[in-house]
């Protein structure tokens, strides 16, 4: 994996000002960030003075291992009197509609939860801190669960850059869902029964041994199981079964579930891919302790 460094930003002079949570994670805005351990959201705010005229990318620092911009914004995870460096991914804001005075921007923020995030908080503070210069803006509690399972896709407004998409002409959202060594499972590419895969994912929660220890990262099998539960085109459950492996195996929080394809129903027409409105004729849902996510899957006989 590899990102991009883009920077268009100017800062204004960091004056008074009100700090809100506007939204946070993928599709819905909440009033605290519900968070697993090393995973990577998106958290959007109000109020924030700096002024993008494009995204700006996040660029990885070897002297402090975390991902940073170049915009005066950074973030800290505070529980009780300890405050850990946050990795920001990528920053992005949403335009205002010209007849909008006063402009007030959503800053959208793509961060990794820090892998010391605790599971109740510390001295009952929790808080992720974001700064604008040398004050903090804002304090949002965050509420530590074990998962936050997500599947990456193509769709993901992340500003994280994934080479496993790259080249492909790619339609719909699709999963980011590979053969091993051999490439992206699309409409036009699909998968076979008995065939292993592996899914990328983001909020798996924490590991074994910890991606913590001794202040380096270590690559690690998740601390909790998780199920994969396998259906036909929008019809019932067939197939249940636990993954061959789950693993957070990169700095930047993407975790690598591998599985393998079941067998058919018998007696069960298989919709073609890519035709009539059906990207993947096969559903898989992955189960954690507090989350779940779907993701499709095109299956050849």
């Amino acid at each position: 994996m590899r990102t991009l460094l883009s920077i268009a930003a100017f800062a204004l002079p960091i004056a008074a000002q009100t700090v809100s949570l506007a939204g946070l994670g993928y599709r819905l805005p909440s009033n605290a960030i519900e968070a697993a351990p090393g995973q990577v959201t998106i958290v959007s705010l109000h109020g924030i003075q700096t002024r993008l005229n494009e995204p700006v990318r996040g660029v990885f620092d070897p002297a402090t291992s975390l991902l940073g911009t170049a915009t005066g914004i950074t973030a800290h995870l505070a529980q009780g009197s300890t405050r850990t460096p946050v990795s920001i991914f990528g920053i992005s804001q949403t335009p205002c509609a010209p007849a909008a005075v006063p402009c007030m921007p959503v800053t959208n923020i793509t961060l990794g939860v820090p892998f010391q995030l605790a599971s109740t908080p510390v001295n009952n503070y929790a808080a992720m801190e974001f700064k604008e210069g040398a004050g903090v803006v804002a304090a949002i509690p965050v509420r530590a669960v074990p998962d936050r399972a997500h599947i990456i896709t193509s769709c993901d407004e992340s500003l994280v850059y994934y080479s496993v998409f790259g080249g492909e002409d790619l339609t719909g959202c699709n999963a980011a869902v590979v053969r091993p060594r051999d490439g992206l499972i699309t409409p036009y590419r699909a998968a076979h029964p008995g065939e292993p895969l592996v899914a990328f994912a983001y909020g798996l929660g924490d590991a074994t041994p910890s991606p913590i220890a001794n202040g380096a990262f270590t690559t690690g099998v998740t601390k909790q199981p998780f199920v994969l539960r396998y259906s036909i085109a929008g019809g019932p459950v067939y197939w249940a079964q636990a993954p061959d492996g789950v693993s957070v195996t990169a700095v930047n929080g993407v975790y690598q579930v591998h599985f393998t394809v079941p067998p058919l129903p018998e007696d069960t027409p298989l919709p073609a891919c890519g035709e009539r409105g059906v990207y993947g004729n096969m559903k898989v849902a992955i189960s954690g302790i507090h989350s779940s996510d779907t993701f499709e899957l095109c299956v050849a006989p």
